[in-house]
């Protein structure tokens, strides 16, 4: 729960530095709301490699686990 939190936090953080730099977007040719699904994928993506570093750990400790038990 406090992942997700943090999470929306930053997200938040983030979609609010944007918006509020929205000008230098323009000046740049980056459009707002292309920069901002951008920063949604990276955001996701590091996610999903958290979560699959987290599921390698399980693995390993139930691994080790039976293997102690052996």
């Amino acid at each position: 729960m406090r992942l997700a939190v943090k999470t929306l936090a930053q997200a938040a953080t983030i979609a609010a530095a944007i918006v509020a730099s929205s000008s230098a977007l323009e000046l740049t040719g980056q459009p707002l709301f292309t920069t901002l699904g951008e920063i949604a994928i990276n955001l996701t993506t590091g996610y999903s490699e958290a979560e699959e570093v987290r599921r390698k750990i399980i693995e390993n400790v139930v691994v080790a686990t039976q293997d102690l038990g052996k």
